[in-house]
This record gives structure tokens, C-alpha cells and sequence, in this order.
């Protein structure tokens, strides 16, 4: 077993982090396009479905990655995990349920097709949810129709706080009814993609190949293709994705497949080089950190260039304005909210410190 107090992300796997990151969120955004614009390529759409589901759960692998190394490596403690992952969370989903809002807003106002599609009774009651994390809790399926990745969020959230219940669990019977607790609220859709977040957790904790460099590439390069296959050629088992009742769940076996073979990939990477050191990696960075609002935000700005800017469809042409112009507009709102995140760090410190001290003060 590795001292992970002394692991490190190295600068190839940060940078294969990075460009996956970059990647999955543009093969979302192309397939939600995709799905607005053509009808005239079924192939090409049913494709770009696989891929776009793939790229979510390729998230949920490098999420547990960066968990891992942030518990493992650089761990401040459970109150300092608990502000970091909450306004990393809160930071784009509160703006995200807002242009959402603001959307449906627009929508209900001036396109009666859309309106029908998109937009259901109670709808307050999917944003309230989804503020909190519940849309997918149990066997739910409510996040806003407007902006149905917000999905994934979700688990992303239950992930983190179970995760966290069990890293920083106490040695007394209480921590373990918590744990159980939230393991029972987040419920079994969520629960039965949660291998594929601890794949990387697990594959943190072994100790690398050891293999030479361009040994250690092919590898990595063996491992993708294998997961790019399994996307492309596994059935989807036991059901399809967003059959009811486990909806974006519903394919679970085929998605463990998937996440462990990307997982693989991560976990074989051969260490950094000076080589990798270029004035472009920190660039790239800062582009792979705006993939998160580029995922929650490109959907509503989908449907309002519809209704602002027309629909022809079958027209490639506006298609790739669309995908151009979502993703400036949601990459420019992805660096303003994370300028923002500092104000988010702040908030969740004097929540968490008042509550301390109304513990602190109701137990005198």
C-alpha cells in the first residue's frame, strides 16, 4: 500500500484529467444540440446518446479521483471538506436554477410547443428539489425538464456526503446511523452507480504499474479503447437508460463496465515529465474548470435560442451555432460564477461556525 500523505496528481495524469473533463462536456452539448436540431441521422443521434451518457459517468470517475486525492492527500479535516465540496456544488447549481427559471419564464410566454415539452405542473416543486439535492433521491426523477442534467448533481451530492460520513466516520454507533441514514434518503438509483464513483477511490490506494513510460501509455491507450468499445458494442444492461423506475440509472451493469475500464486508464497513467510543463497547461486547466457550468448550464440556453433566434430542422449549419454560441454564453457565465466561489466559501464557513456554536451553546 502507497503513503498517499505523499501522492500527487502528476502533471500527465492532471493534464488526461483535464482534457476528459473538457471532452465529456462538449460531447453533452453536441448530443443535446444534436437532439433539437436533426432527425434526418438516427445513427448519428442514437451514437451521440452513448457517448453523452459516458461522458457522465467518466465525470463520476474523475470526481472520485480528485476526492481521493483531496481526502488522502490534502486532507483539512470534515468541516473543510464539507465547504469545499457544498460551494463547489452551490456555485453553479443556484445560477444554473436561476437561468433555468428565467428560461421556463421566457418559454411559457412565447412558445406553446415548447411549453408542453418542457415545462410541468408544480414545476416549483422540481426546483426546490433540486436545490436540495432530492430531485433523484429514491426512486424520484424530478429535476426540471428545462434542464434535465441537473440530474447527476444529484448523486454527485449523496456521493460526497456518504463518502465523506464514511472518511471521517467517529468511532461511536451514531456516525453509522448517519451513514445509514443518508445511505437510505439517496436511495438505489443512486446508490447502484455509486461503484463506478469509488472505482477511482479504490484504484488511489494501489500502487501504479511501474512500467515505463511508453509502456504505461499504451496501456492508458488499451484501456480507453476497450471503454470506447464497451460504449459503442455493450448492450445496455439490465435496461435502457431513463426507463423507469431507475431512469439514468437503468443501465447500471453497462456503466460499470464503462467506468471501470476509464478508471483503469486513470489508474495506469505514467508519472509527470518536464516535457508536459508548457505555458498551455495552465490554460487548459481553466478550461476543464468551466466544463461544470458549461454541463448545467447549456440546456436552458438551448431552448432559449430557440425561442429567440428560430429552429430549422436538419439545418447542420445552425446547429454549430448553436453549439458555438451555448457554449461561449455558458463558458462566459461559468467564469463569472467562478469568481464567485470565494463568496460561496465564505457563506458555508459562518453556516457552519452558527451551528457550531448553537450546538456549542444548546449543550451548557
Amino acid at each position: 500500500m502507497v503513503d498517499l500523505r505523499k501522492q500527487n496528481i502528476s502533471t500527465s495524469t492532471s493534464i488526461m484529467l483535464d482534457v476528459q473533463r473538457i471532452v465529456a462536456a462538449l460531447v453533452v452539448l453536441v448530443f443535446h444540440v444534436s437532439s433539437q436540431w436533426t432527425t434526418a441521422y438516427p445513427a448519428t443521434h442514437e451514437a451521440l446518446g452513448k457517448a453523452s451518457h459516458a461522458a457522465v459517468v467518466v465525470f463520476f470517475v474523475i470526481s472520485s479521483y480528485v476526492i481521493a486525492f483531496t481526502t488522502s492527500g490534502n486532507n483539512r479535516g470534515p468541516q473543510q471538506y464539507a465547504i469545499a465540496r457544498l460551494s463547489r456544488l452551490y456555485s453553479v447549481l443556484v445560477p444554473a436554477l436561476v437561468v433555468t427559471a428565467l428560461v421556463e419564464f421566457v418559454v411559457v410566454r412565447s412558445d406553446a410547443f415548447l411549453t408542453v415539452r418542457y415545462v410541468r405542473e408544480y414545476s416549483w416543486l422540481r426546483y426546490v428539489l433540486s436545490a436540495f439535492f432530492g430531485n433523484e433521491a429514491g426512486l424520484l426523477s424530478a429535476a426540471p425538464p428545462l434542464n434535465s442534467p441537473l440530474w447527476s448533481l444529484s448523486y454527485e451530492f449523496w456521493y460526497y456526503l456518504i463518502y465523506g460520513l464514511w472518511f471521517y466516520r467517529a468511532a461511536n454507533r451514531k456516525t453509522w446511523w448517519w451513514l445509514a441514514a443518508a445511505s437510505l434518503i439517496a436511495g438505489p438509483k443512486i446508490l447502484l452507480l455509486m461503484p463506478i464513483w469509488l472505482c477511482e477511490v479504490w484504484a488511489f490506494r494501489l500502487p501504479k504499474p511501474g512500467l515505463v513510460v511508453r509502456y504505461g501509455w499504451v496501456l492508458v491507450g488499451l484501456f480507453l479503447l476497450l471503454a470506447g468499445l464497451a460504449v459503442a458494442y455493450l448492450p445496455a444492461l439490465p435496461g435502457a437508460v431513463g426507463a423507469a423506475p431507475l431512469f439514468m440509472t437503468a443501465q447500471f451493469a453497462t456503466d460499470w463496465v464503462v467506468g471501470g475500464l476509464v478508471g483503469l486508464a486513470i489508474w495506469s497513467l505514467p508519472g509527470g515529465h518536464p516535457a508536459l510543463s508548457h505555458g498551455w497547461v495552465k490554460p487548459l486547466r481553466r478550461a476543464a474548470d468551466l466544463s461544470f457550468p458549461l454541463y448545467v448550464l447549456h440546456f436552458p440556453l438551448i431552448v432559449l435560442w430557440r425561442v429567440v433566434f428560430g429552429w430549422r430542422v436538419n439545418d447542420l449549419q445552425q446547429m454549430w451555432q448553436v453549439v458555438l454560441g451555448v457554449g461561449l454564453v455558458a463558458g462566459g457565465l461559468g467564469v463569472l460564477f467562478e469568481n464567485q466561489r470565494p463568496r460561496w466559501i465564505r457563506f458555508f464557513e459562518w453556516l457552519l461556525h452558527s451551528i457550531n456554536s448553537a450546538r456549542a451553546a444548546g449543550g451548557k
